[in-house]
């Protein structure tokens, strides 16, 4: 194992030394836990190397920035950061910016599995004591077996092969959306922006046609803007002209009115005049009754 690790032959002392080097506790759970941590970043770097990494060390400094494991390849150099626990998100990012500012072009976390991890470039592993060195990553690989887009992948990966991968450039990390990520082939990125740019043109044409719809409202709405100008402009003269009208039908209610009193008057003077008629009819009538009486007698008296 010692072998497979690159470690050749350590004796104890230094291995425990190098268990509980960074850690002040020396309770034995805690020298077993980083002794493990240990022996997977040894591990790793053995099998970085012998997949064709230029050189792979252990707890080296880029740029003045302390990284657990430190590998370069091609002139490129990558980090490997290494946790037992839980990673805080946010420290977690500050640090991978930091270290990508610092010249690594690419950055590693291992660490438990958590919501963290599909948050940064990182693989949980649960077991960092698995028999024969066989360590398993249950998330933080994305692949496209199931659907056009990458998604969280059912089936956990050798952390062996992942690296194989990473090594030969067929692996790589990459965002699934605007916040979360992951690793996959490049053949599965492929096809995931190929899937992406697909849905991007068909949105576009829908946004386009949409544009058009919209455009045509707009004209649409313009003409009936117009229009209702128009016909308010033509209520406007309609309530003017009912103004008008209702004026002239007051004034002619008023002489109606007018009209109404006159002719009132003229038959209250008609009846009048017809009494006075009527009555000088008989006053008429009697004189002529008392002349005939007087001219009767006068003739009989002759």
């Amino acid at each position: 194992m010692l072998a497979e690790l690159g470690l050749g032959e350590v004796d104890g002392t230094r291995a425990i030394a190098a268990g509980r080097s960074r850690y002040s506790c020396r309770c034995p759970g805690c020298a077993a836990a980083q002794w493990d941590i240990q022996r997977l970043k040894y591990w790793i770097c053995s099998r970085l190397v012998a997949f064709g990494a230029d050189e792979a060390e252990v707890d080296q400094r880029v740029n003045g920035v302390r990284v657990d494991i430190l590998w370069r390849r091609d002139g490129k150099t990558y980090a490997i950061e290494v946790r037992g626990g839980a990673l805080d998100r946010t420290l977690a990012l500050e640090h991978t910016s930091l270290l990508r500012d610092a010249g690594c072009d690419g950055v590693l976390w291992l660490c438990q599995p958590g919501y963290w991890v599909s948050h940064l470039p990182a693989l949980g592993i649960s077991d960092y004591a698995p028999p024969a060195c066989d360590y398993v990553a249950v998330s933080g690989v994305v692949d496209t077996e199931y659907s056009d887009l990458v998604a969280p992948s059912r089936e956990p990966i050798e952390l062996r092969e992942f690296l194989r991968g990473w090594v030969s450039g067929e692996i790589a990390w990459g965002y699934r959306d605007e916040k979360t990520g992951g690793w996959a082939t490049v053949t599965d990125w492929e096809r995931h922006t190929k899937t992406q740019a697909t849905v991007i043109a068909r949105q576009r044409e829908e946004l386009r046609d949409q544009r058009t719809a919209l455009a045509l409202s707009r004209k649409s709405v313009r003409d009936t803007e117009k229009q209702v100008v128009k016909l308010a402009a033509r209520l406007d003269r309609a309530a003017h002209d009912a103004d008008d009208q209702a004026a002239a039908l007051a004034e002619m209610q008023r002489k109606l009115t007018e009209h109404y009193r006159v002719d009132a008057t003229l038959r209250a003077t008609i009846r009048t005049l017809q009494q006075t008629v009527g009555h000088w009819q008989l006053i008429t009538c009697f004189a002529m009754l008392v002349i005939i009486t007087f001219l009767t007698s006068a003739f009989v008296l002759l």
